[in-house]
């Protein structure tokens, strides 16, 4: 039987399974990728046997399976855990097209199993999908060596949070990407910065998920379980740098911009004048190739 906390967390992921665009989650990849730390990868030179086999959960389309690639990080096995099976359905694409080319290909065994091929070399690597809410890896994790959440950390619960903290064995690395830390600067300032950013914040934390999501504040919460438990606790900043100087940069910042507009728009609070016309002159600054912005970002690397 399903008790109280986990029925909570239940609540969140069924909540949350719609929230991500396919299109949003293939036009950000490239700057995950080009900004996340090197904190993964200098331990993966200290101690690559801990890294055979790997959990993502909110893997998406697999865009950290592709990431583990590009910094030639070897598993032996991965499992890819989401929510949304639109997601899991494009992951055989988008790595198929991402490794045109290079020394790997995808081989596809069933629509959950597939093999990770080096061209020329028999052995292969293990990738299982997984279509279900993250409730159910609390009971797995332990089955792996190293345990991913990327772009998860600020709409995750609380209570997730801590309990995968406290569940967790000896001996496991934990890690939380791109962890959004509230802080968004503008090179063109503008009257209402400060507020949309408040008032985007408070939502991240009160809106989503209706209450459930901890936000921004959870990089302090990461921080605060984690010494509690006595691990060892990693930080290293990842923030993007957008601009907007061609026609690819304007479009992602046009998206980026409105995963702030659209949840304001949506709530109760928030001055609908004041933001209409800060999303007014920020489209502007946009569009004139002027916008430049440094989204706040902090990867986190936890050995327990």
């Amino acid at each position: 039987m399903v008790g109280r906390e986990q029925q909570e967390i239940l609540k969140w992921c069924y909540m949350e399974q719609d929230k991500f665009s396919l299109s949003w989650i293939k036009a950000r990849e490239q700057y995950d990728l080009k900004y996340r730390s090197n904190l993964l990868k200098e331990q993966y030179k200290k101690d690559r046997s801990s890294f055979d086999r790997i959990i993502d959960l909110g893997s998406g389309n697999g865009s950290f399976l592709r990431y583990c690639h590009c910094k030639k990080i070897i598993f032996k096995e991965m499992l890819l855990m989401d929510y949304d099976s639109k997601l899991l359905r494009d992951f055989y694409a988008s790595t198929y097209s991402y490794l045109n080319g290079k020394d790997y290909s995808i081989l596809k065994e069933s629509p959950t199993k597939y093999k990770l091929k080096k061209i020329d070399i028999i052995k292969t690597k293990n990738i299982q999908l997984m279509n279900a809410d993250i409730l159910k890896s609390l009971n797995i994790i332990n089955n792996y060596d190293l345990i991913s959440l990327s772009a998860m950390s600020d709409i995750l619960p609380t209570l997730f949070i801590k309990k995968l903290l406290n569940k967790v064995d000896k001996n496991k690395i934990i890690y939380f990407s791109i962890c959004f830390d509230g802080n968004i600067k503008w090179a063109s300032s503008h009257k209402y910065d400060k507020y949309i950013l408040t008032m985007f914040n408070k939502n991240q934390e009160t809106n989503k998920s209706s209450g459930y999501a901890v936000g921004a504040k959870s990089i302090k919460l990461i921080r605060e379980h984690s010494m509690k438990k006595k691990y060892n606790f990693q930080i290293e900043d990842s923030s993007w740098q957008l601009n907007s100087y061609n026609e690819s940069s304007k479009y992602f910042q046009k998206m980026y911009l409105d995963t702030i507009y659209k949840p304001l728009k949506k709530d109760d609070i928030t001055d609908k004048d004041m933001l209409s016309e800060w999303r007014k002159v920020k489209l502007k600054d946009i569009m004139a190739g002027k916008s430049k912005i440094v989204v706040g970002h902090k990867d986190i690397l936890i050995l327990t």
